[in-house]
């Protein structure tokens, strides 16, 4: 079953989660990331990323920003299916549930927004009272919570395309990658399933130059809390 035909629920490190025999035989490290802790914070995390960048994909009308928005689709497309070639697609998590229906249209995955929850970062900054959304009581490490980012995924969609929305994705969209780089760069460190590991590292280029280009373009639209 690929990942978008099941939308995740937060795990704890004891959530049983279907993963290679590599994973399942081996004992998780001290100190390490759990394959099951991975396999939710990235799916959730990706899921959150790729459901922003299709709303800000169909209203903006900045062509450095749909450009963008595009390419991030693409990424967490692609990272996805990576993803899913080393589980079977079979991502099983408990109290799950189903986002929006997925496809390529146009070369773009287009479908309507899934209330995707999220599981890492700081605080989100606002720009022009929007996505003012600290870290939540009960989400690890000060980390956004679920019912957070499903706020911040209802206040872009209820916002029209303008300087304002362009704003406030871009503030989201970096956040989301900073957590998705800490993410994946701890489970690429210390992860106990070396083809994930593979992949988890594999993804941090990109990360890295999304970060950028992101940090860029919210610093040519003047401002946005820098994290």
């Amino acid at each position: 079953m690929h990942r978008r035909d099941v939308l995740v629920s937060m795990l704890s490190a004891t959530a049983a989660l279907a993963v290679t025999r590599t994973a399942v035989a081996q004992p998780t490290p001290a100190g390490a990331m759990p394959t099951p802790v991975y396999l939710a914070m990235a799916t959730k995390g990706g899921l959150f990323l790729e459901n922003t960048a299709r709303d800000a994909f169909a209203k903006t009308g900045n062509p450095r920003v749909k450009r963008f928005a595009r390419a991030e689709v693409t990424e967490q497309v692609n990272l996805a299916n990576k993803i899913d070639g080393v589980t079977g697609g079979n991502v099983a998590m408990p109290g799950g549930g189903r986002p929006g229906p997925g496809g390529l249209v146009g070369g773009l995955v287009a479908a309507p927004l899934a209330v995707a929850g999220g599981v890492a970062g700081a605080a989100v900054g606002t720009v022009g009272g929007v996505l003012g959304v600290p870290g939540g009581e009960g989400a690890p490490g000060g980390m956004t919570s679920d019912e957070q980012k499903a706020q911040i995924q209802a206040q872009l969609s209820g916002l029209q395309g303008g300087p304002q929305y362009d704003a406030a994705f871009v503030n989201a969209s970096l956040q989301g990658h900073r957590e998705a780089q800490m993410i994946h760069g701890s489970y690429a460190q210390s992860g106990e399933d070396p083809a994930l590991r593979r992949i988890a590292a594999g993804a941090l280029p990109l990360i890295r130059l999304h970060i950028s280009q992101l940090s860029q373009m919210q610093r040519m639209m003047g401002g946005g809390a820098e994290g």
